[in-house]
């Protein structure tokens, strides 16, 4: 009864997991292994998604100067000089907006979780239900806990993490370097381990993996900065303050699909209980508005088709991920998705074409 492929199959994945979640147990083992990995796959993965980035821009300088090197070069250039204007003229903006931002939760966290109180009570028992998720609760223990952590940073202890934040960084240019040099080399020594009679089919999953990918890395980024364009226009219509500062937060968890969006509404949402309720009725006005034009509008135009995935898939993808793998676990579950569902319907593929050649 216990001999079958599939029994087989799910025994030795159930032996590898109680075996990965027993090792899991040894805090002296896990833990190096835990940073090796983090110091190894960190530098990759951000360098595979600049290398989507800057890509287009190699290619195009290509063939302009025929200098692969030059134009890898100068594109690294333009980059730098970018990000040095961008932080030289709107630095000080962008610091002095996120200061505020945080002045404001501190001094007013209190009247916010007053006024959520407030208008669970005015529902005459209707928002009762409410209370059982301990909203107030939740809100006052995150913010507290959140300009505890910014104002009573331990440096010293946190050299360790620096130390790795620093190699982290020092690595990524280099990585990136090699990505854009030599990506033709890559391709074709992962082609060289592929049978004869499998390369061609191989070589056709490789392509259309890399299509998914430049479409929904360089798509994803585009539509974050639409997303917090409009964020920042709809937040200066309904008058709330620091626009700004909400419209960048909303612009930078617009990286992340679907969720990103919501979870960037919610400080202007908790500032908008500080006001009135006709406050807090406009920030979820301007959340719906920009919720249907990233679904029906810029996503479509930006990313078209190619990706096709459900966004109640690309929510719990994302839920799971975050959980499992923290911030780049968000950012990466769509696209790692992606390529393991590319991957899967070729080899059901290559299974059915097997078969109809037996038949």
């Amino acid at each position: 009864m216990f001999q079958g492929k599939f029994f087989k199959i799910t025994f030795g994945i159930i032996l590898i997991l109680i075996i990965i979640f027993l090792i899991g147990q040894i805090p002296y083992i896990m833990e190096p292994i835990t940073k090796v990995f983090y110091l190894l796959f960190t530098p990759i993965l951000i360098g595979g998604f600049l290398y989507y980035l800057f890509r287009p821009i190699v290619r195009y300088l290509i063939s302009k100067v025929k200098n692969k090197n030059l134009s890898i070069l100068i594109t690294f250039i333009i980059v730098l000089a970018f990000v040095v204007v961008i932080f030289y003229f709107g630095g000080s903006i962008i610091y002095n907006e996120v200061k505020r931002l945080i002045d404001f939760f501190s001094a007013n966290y209190e009247t916010i979780v007053d006024n959520i109180n407030g208008v669970i009570n005015s529902g005459n028992g209707n928002l009762d239900f409410l209370t059982q998720f301990e909203i107030t609760d939740r809100i006052t223990y995150f913010i507290e806990t959140l300009l505890t952590n910014l104002s009573n940073y331990n440096f010293i202890g946190a050299f360790s993490s620096l130390t790795s934040f620093t190699t982290i960084i020092i690595l990524i240019p280099f990585v990136l370097f090699y990505l854009l040099k030599d990506d033709k080399k890559f391709y074709k020594a992962l082609l060289s381990f592929i049978p004869k009679d499998k390369k061609e089919k191989t070589n056709n999953v490789l392509k259309e993996i890399d299509k998914i990918l430049s479409a929904y890395i360089g798509g994803q980024l585009i539509v974050a900065f639409i997303l917090g364009i409009i964020f920042f226009i709809g937040y200066l219509i309904i008058g709330i303050q620091n626009s700004l500062g909400l419209a960048l937060i909303a612009m930078i968890c617009s990286l992340v699909p679907i969720l990103g969006p919501t979870v960037g509404t919610l400080p202007a949402l908790f500032m908008s209980f500080s006001y009135d309720f006709f406050m807090i009725i406009k920030v979820i006005i301007v959340f719906t508005i920009i919720q249907q034009l990233e679904g029906n509008l810029v996503r479509p135009l930006v990313q078209g088709e190619r990706l096709r995935i459900h966004p109640l898939i690309i929510l719990f993808l994302v839920m799971i991920c975050v959980l499992i793998f923290g911030l780049l676990g968000a950012l990466f579950a769509v696209p790692a998705y992606a390529v393991v569902r590319v991957i899967i319907k070729n080899i059901i593929e290559l299974k059915k074409e097997k078969k109809k050649e037996k038949i």
